[in-house]
Order: C-alpha cells, then structure tokens, then sequence
C-alpha cells in the first residue's frame, strides 16, 4: 500500500495533495468551460461568465474545488508550505515572491493551458467561519472575519493606508469587502477573483428551528450584493454551498449569478464518475483483493456502486451519475486498513461515512417535527423549508429515471438509506437489524405474495424506532422508500414526483406491488384511493402479477402501534379492460379482504359493500 499515493479522504488543501503526491481525480478539464474566456488580445482575457453559483451536497468536493481554483489563478503565495524553495513557471503578472510551480498541474488535463487567465489575487472566504448560535451576531463574526483576510494581505504587502490596527473598524461587512477589492486591484494593478464557499452555512445552522434567520439573511445579502456592484473591479466570482432556495434569498440583489447546478456540463464537477472511479481507484481494488482474496476487484466495484454511487444531480437524463468521493474513499481506507471490516466486505457490508457529511441533524429536526403545516409555495419561509426539496440538496434525495422515462426522487444508495433509516429516525428495542436480516425478509414475503406476513414483519420492524421522528404521514412514505432501497428493489415513488402516482411502485420477479400508505387512518381508504385515481395501471398490461397494497401505520393510546394492511388484484380493483371500456366509465370493484393486525380481519370498506362491477359497455 505504501507503493500508492495517499487516499486522504479528510484532506482539501490541492497544492499539497499534489505536492506529496497524494490520490488526486483530475476535474480541469471541466475548467474549459467552467471559466471559458472571450475572445480578446488581452494576456488575460475576460471571463465568458463572471458570476457562477454552485450547489452540491456536504462533503462533495467543494472546498477542494474553490482551493483549486485558487491556486489557478494565484499560484502560491511568498513562503508557501508546500513550495518554501519558490519553484515557478512563467504566468503573466505573477507579483514578485509569489510561484506557481509546475508540478501543482503536471499530467493533468491542464498543464498545457494553464496560465491562460494570467495572475489574480484571490479573496477567498468560508462563511461556515461565520456560523454563529444567534443570527444577530452574524455582523460582528463577518466583520472579524473579513478584518483577519485584510491582515493576511496586509502582511502580503496589500497597501491598506493608513495601516492595519489591532481592531476590527467599524465598517459595515460589505463596505470592507469593497475596500478590499479596491485595494487589492491598486496594489497589484490586477482584478481579483472572489470565490466564496458555503455560503449558506449561516442560514442552514437554523433551519428547522424556531431562531428567525432573516439577521443573517439581511447581513448576507448586503454583503454578497457587492459582488454583483462591483462596476468591473472583479475578474470574477465563484460561489458554492449546500442549498439552493438560500440563493432565491441572498442573491435577489445580485440576479448576474449564473446557477450551474443543474448544468449537464457540470454534473461531474464534484464528485466521481463510474470512468473515472474504474480508471483511477484499479489499483486500490488490486491492493484490497489482494489482502482479502475472497473480495474479486470487479466484485468490489460493483458493491461500491451500490453502496456509494447514484447521484445525479439534475432531472437531464444525459446529466452523469457520480459516487459521494468522501464516503466512497472514507469506506476504502477504512476497509484496506482493518481485517474485520474487509471481512464484512465480503458479507457486502461495507463501511459507511455519510451521516459524517449528510446534515442528518438538519434532517432530523425536520422529520421530528409532525405538528408543522405544508411549506408555503416558493420557500418563503427559511424556518419551515419544503422536506423533500431540502432532502434533495442536502444528498438524501437524488434525480432517477432513464431517457423517455419522466424523472423521479430517490435515495441514491445503500448508504444513505441506510443513514435515515437508523441515524435519523433513531434505533430503538426492536429496529432492524444493521446485519440486513429484516431486509431479506421484507424482499422474501413480497417475492412469495405474502402481503399479510410482509406487514407482520414491517410492524416488528417499524415501532422499533424513535417514535418522535415517525408522526406525519409523509414521514412513513420516506421510511418505506428507504426500506425498499435496502431491499434492493426498484420502486418509483409519488413524493418524489410530485403527484401522479401511488406512494410505492415496487417490482419483484414478476410482480408488482401498488402501495398506498396511510397513518392513523384505515387500510381500506388506502385502498380505495387506489382504484379510485387509478393509481398502477401502466402495469397491468406487462403480463405480471400486480397488486394493490393498502398500508396504514396506526398508532393508538389504548391499542398500541400497529399496521394494518388491505390488498387486492388491481384488475380486479380497477375493472379494467382497456380494449372495451371507456376510462370515464370503469368502476372500482370492491377491495379484496384485508388484515388489521392490531384489531383482528377487517372486510371491505363499507361504502363498497353493496357496490357491482360496473356494466361492460361496447364503445
């Protein structure tokens, strides 16, 4: 192992990866467009796009990009760490002590077209350094932050008259940050670049609480306004974080950003590739197999797919599916470094970091919190964010659906169902197992048809966990969603689209389940909504096995929890002959008998007892 470069799965300083040679996948052939140049004789021509935003889950590469970036357009500063004996190469307007030495780009995509920006200074700012308990104090943590950015410049030779004093001055965040700009372009005759990462830390520290954010807000949105009024002083500015409704609050005075977010271009940006994880991780597989014979290289990737990849981060088809990079790497260290973990490697059970990186405290508060009405249309309301969106920037949730398929949300991978299902709904006496038992039974009563013994085991299953995060009805919808995701079976599911279908579209062999689910309201209502919208028709015509399950997750003072469950054949349910009856006059038959597990068998709903299959008509 000592013969490859170190994985540091912590480690976001770019300059010192590359100068102790560490594991490194190369993104600067995204720079070509990231910061393509319009067409100027200038020896460093402007930006195509100046202002860009970008948004990606924790721990996906963001600050090792924005470090990138830094060190592209300013090289390393007089007395770098990594370069003490000032090794350069030529990069037009490079001040005098500071290097861009040639081995920060060699064998990388860019070593031949580097430098085509010439020399910048670069003020870089990490706003999760201005997090703070109360929003008010949002002012003053700026303030102090942007005085310690002035002194490392000052110390740099930033000519700041009349001098540096020891304390902060009383000058508003944005008007420093304008001053600092100003002084930097006179002193070095050069516009400098602005990267900020994590923008949203201050606002996102709130979220899901009863602290009102808007002090934060206001101090933010003054600040990053500046870069927008910046009247050509910029060369450029580059914003990330974890958030993008943040964005429709910060930026509605700086309406120049351009969001990439979605960008197909850009969806490899952070992140790894199924190329580029094959390419470049070969060797570690290597080394792993070779210390655990039992583990077989194309096996292992193909776990680590499934427990570590799925990303897409747009509804675009053509957008490329990419592995979370820390816990992909995190899982790997760990594996090739201890015996017992290699030994559940080969069980299937790898390592998993994400709820290191995934806001699962954010999360949890807002999946506890069952008293909350609907978020209100647009995201107005920052301390009652819409959960599905939030889930989706956060990571929880992520784009699915091939070419010609409409697009739906879903948990990416093992490991990030596995993280809600124990780390934010919580382990309790009889939760599921982390050996995955539970799972083998949930696939094996449903592989069978057995929906009874299905909801028998799902109710041992479910009221194991911490019962403040299961009140609402949509927190259910998740938790079977991310039970079917550690099943291993595809599912489609409405809250993911938004309406439309049913809760869960699971397939199994050659059957296929309708589930509805309920909370504190019968099975057979479940039921009913079923064949009443009509809900898993696109099925019927497959020639498999479908059924229309209806779930209800009860939770009574006097009975205890329990599940209640009602199925019926979903042709039948929806008399359906697609050949000879017209939709506006096909009938539901009545829901097959179900089971109450907390209160013994329960029959047809009474609104269709005395109901008949609606006549059969000639078009």
């Amino acid at each position: 192992m000592r013969t490859l470069p170190a994985l540091h799965s912590t480690d976001a300083d770019f300059a010192a990866i590359r100068r102790w040679e560490g594991f490194y996948v190369d993104k600067t052939g995204l720079f070509r467009h990231l910061l393509e140049t319009d067409p100027s004789p200038l020896s460093n021509p402007p930006l195509t796009t100046r202002h860009q935003f970008l948004a990606r889950p924790r721990r996906f590469g963001k600050t090792l990009l924005v470090n990138t970036l830094e060190a592209w357009f300013q090289g390393l500063p007089p007395g770098h760490h990594t370069n003490p004996e000032g090794d350069t190469a030529q990069l037009v307007g490079l001040p005098a002590g500071w290097t861009s030495p040639p081995w920060l780009w060699a064998g990388l995509d860019a070593e031949d077209w580097h430098g085509t920006h010439g020399w910048h200074p670069v003020i870089r700012l990490d706003l999760s350094r201005v997090a703070t308990p109360d929003p008010a104090g949002t002012r003053t943590a700026l303030q102090a932050y942007l005085w310690d950015v002035i002194g490392e410049w000052y110390d740099r030779g930033l000519n700041w008259p009349p001098g540096v004093p020891g304390a902060a001055p009383p000058e508003a965040p944005s008007d420093l940050l304008v001053a600092l700009v100003r002084a930097l372009k006179n002193t070095h005759g050069r516009q400098p670049v602005v990267l900020v990462d994590e923008y949203d830390a201050p606002i996102t520290e709130h979220l899901g609480t009863d602290t009102d954010p808007m002090p934060a807000v206001n101090e933010l949105r003054r600040f990053i306004r500046v870069l927008k009024d910046d009247e050509g002083l910029l060369y450029g500015a580059f914003v990330t974080g974890i958030t993008r409704f943040a964005r429709r609050h910060l930026f509605s005075g700086a309406n120049n950003f351009v969001d990439i977010s979605d960008d197909p271009r850009y969806g490899a940006l952070c992140g790894f590739t199924e190329e580029e994880v094959n390419r470049d991780l070969a060797p570690y597989r290597t080394a792993l197999a070779d210390r655990e014979p039992r583990l077989d290289p194309l096996a292992i990737q193909t776990a680590w797919r499934e427990q570590y990849s799925g990303y897409r981060f747009s509804e675009m088809p053509s957008t490329p599916r990419v592995y979370n990079p820390f816990t992909l790497i995190r899982g790997l260290e760990q594996t090739l470094d201890n015996e017992h973990l290699r030994d559940l490697a080969v069980q299937g059970r790898w390592p998993s970091a994400w709820s290191e990186s995934g806001h699962p405290g954010l999360i949890a508060r807002l999946a506890a919190d069952g008293r909350r009405a609907p978020p209100s249309p647009g995201l107005t309301d920052l301390n009652r964010p819409d959960p599905i969106i939030l889930m989706l920037e956060t990571g929880y949730y992520t784009w699915r659906g091939a070419a010609g398929e409409p697009a739906h949300l879903d948990f990416p991978n093992r490991e990030v169902a596995e993280s809600w299902t124990y780390d934010i709904l919580g382990l309790g006496e009889l939760a599921p197992e982390r050996d995955g038992r539970v799972f083998t039974e949930l696939h094996t009563h449903l592989e069978r048809g057995d929906v009874p013994g299905f909801a028998a085991r799902l109710e041992t299953c479910v009221f194991g966990f911490a019962h403040e995060n299961l009140q609402t009805e949509s927190n259910f919808r998740v938790l079977m969603q991310a039970l079917f995701r550690q099943m291993a079976v595809p599912t489609q599911s409405e809250p993911s689209n938004w309406g439309g279908r049913a809760d869960h579209e699971v397939r199994i062999g050659d059957r296929v389940y309708v589930f509805e689910v309920k909370y504190n309201r019968p099975a057979d209502a479940a039921l009913r909504q079923i064949g009443d919208r009509g809900y898993g028709r696109q099925h019927l015509d497959t020639g498999r096995t479908v059924t229309a399950v209806g779930l209800a997750f009860r939770r009574d003072l006097s009975t205890g929890p329990c599940v209640q469950v009602a199925q019926a054949d979903l042709a039948r349910l929806l008399a359906v002959d697609t050949e000879s009856v017209p939709r506006e006059r096909r009938r539901p038959y009545p829901p097959g008998r179900g089971r109450r597990l907390c209160g013994g068998p329960v029959g047809p709903h009474p609104a269709h007892k005395q109901k008949t299959p609606a006549p059969r008509t000639p078009h």
